[in-house]
């Protein structure tokens, strides 16, 4: 395993989610009027991950193309990687989209529309490099379509988890009480379906990767596979204990507020092993 390679995944997988994520949670779930709560977070935090998506993207076809030279990388043999191959071809149309991001994070932040349909853009073509790329015809058409849906999908739910614990903050105080509430309630009634979604495109995308039930984790890629799996389930074990059981008291009780916005953060951080784990075992073959 090149841990170059898994760090430059990681950070390009988090970023991307991250960006869609919270700006979606923006335009689609939160009411014009809680703008103020999320905006400032939005400003501080679009420039610096649009700035890693386009450097780990960068840092990741360098290695790429590294291994594919078997370690003797120059500019010519990088461009002939670049220009000759499938792989470089996606990410030769991929590096536009994320410096357009990027300047669009920079100096367009009013833009969050515009932002938001940018990193889906960036977000889902990564579908078209990886395991989703082995099959042809019908089926590798259906495999990409079904992996894209997958990581929008989860970006949407990962990446709206900070703009959720700003909404939650608001909600404590009395400004923009009625706003963050209609916000979180959108967000809980869309995220039911949003992690249906996670679970049905993963299992496919699973069965058409594979071809085969993960279990038992007899190789390097099915341990990962059935750790991440472990992983979401217990998110979404976490997640479902937040809405049915602390959710309902937020307002007559701080300590369920506090518990509540603790349960995120244990999202946030099983979401980030989750990723580490994608970004590990997607490098192996997926026997």
């Amino acid at each position: 395993m090149d841990a170059a390679l898994v760090v430059a995944r990681f950070a390009h997988f988090v970023s991307l989610m991250s960006l869609f994520g919270a700006f979606a949670y923006a335009c689609a779930l939160s009411p014009p009027g809680l703008a103020p709560e999320l905006d400032p977070y939005l400003r501080k935090a679009a420039p610096p991950l649009a700035a890693l998506a386009l450097a780990s993207a960068l840092v990741w076809v360098a290695l790429v193309a590294r291994a594919m030279l078997e370690g003797a990388l120059d500019l010519d043999g990088f461009v002939s990687v670049v220009a000759e191959t499938s792989f470089g071809h996606v990410w030769l149309a991929r590096l536009p989209v994320l410096a357009a991001l990027l300047g669009l994070a920079l100096f367009a932040r009013g833009r969050r529309r515009t932002l938001a349909v940018v990193a889906a853009a960036a977000l889902a073509s990564l579908a078209l490099v990886g395991h989703a790329v082995m099959q042809t015809g019908a089926i590798g058409v259906l495999h990409r379509a079904n992996h894209g849906v997958h990581l929008l999908l989860t970006g949407g739910w990962l990446g709206s988890l900070p703009p959720f614990l700003l909404s939650l903050a608001a909600f404590g105080r009395s400004s923009h009480r009625a706003e963050a509430l209609a916000a979180m309630m959108r967000f809980s009634r869309v995220g039911h379906y949003a992690v249906a979604g996670i679970f049905l495109s993963g299992a496919l995308d699973v069965a058409l990767t594979t071809g085969a039930w993960p279990w038992p984790p007899v190789t390097p890629y099915r341990l990962g596979l059935d750790s991440k799996i472990l992983v979401v389930a217990a998110m979404t074990a976490l997640a479902l204990a937040n809405r049915y059981v602390l959710a309902p008291r937020i307002g007559r009780s701080s300590r369920a507020r506090a518990a509540l916005a603790a349960g995120a953060v244990a999202e946030i951080a099983l979401a980030a092993v989750a990723i580490a784990l994608v970004s590990a075992f997607a490098t192996f073959d997926p026997a």
